[in-house]
């Protein structure tokens, strides 16, 4: 697998590589760190800075295309419309309290779980559809991403030997 992901970024430099590979929203920077580090041979600094940098790209595009895109598709589809409003009062009146309590610092860990499934393009996704203001949503993720970076890189390089067992499946 790995082998096959490095071979569609072979003619780029490991930089722009790990750039591109943490912006893709399977794997982001848990999949671009630990490339970076032992397929490119990067620097542990630089395959952080590349990765944080690359999978910070999908933050500022989900953030410009998907409220245009979710009112373009609310105002010509009145289904759609109707189902996004039940969904999301329904979400409001049963968690309502817990996230005027806890929303920002939930979305910061959420990003910052390196599990598949939890990183910046769903945490982004998920504080727009939530309505988190940008103002608390975008330092969040980014916050969160730093903490899944970093978890990532002590994890590949060995520092949490416990947890190393993650990285051969």
């Amino acid at each position: 697998m790995v082998a096959w992901i490095t071979s569609l970024v072979s003619g780029l430099s490991p930089e722009m590589a790990t750039v591109l590979l943490a912006m893709l929203p399977v794997g982001e920077l848990r999949l671009s760190m630990p490339i970076a580090l032992t397929v490119f041979d990067l620097s542990p600094a630089a395959a952080f800075a590349y990765s944080y940098l690359g999978n910070t790209i999908p933050l500022i595009i989900v953030y410009l295309f998907l409220p245009s895109l979710l009112k373009f598709a609310t105002t010509h589809s009145p289904w759609l419309k109707h189902v996004m409003d039940d969904y999301f009062l329904s979400l409001e009146r049963q968690h309502k309290e817990k996230y005027d309590r806890y929303g920002r610092i939930l979305i910061m860990l959420f990003v910052a779980v390196p599990i598949p499934g939890s990183g910046v393009w769903t945490g982004a996704i998920l504080s727009i559809l939530f309505g988190i203001e940008k103002s608390y949503a975008i330092p969040a993720i980014l916050v969160g991403l730093a903490i899944a970076g970093v978890i990532v890189l002590l994890i590949t390089q060995g520092t949490l030997g416990a947890l190393n067992f993650l990285l051969a499946t």
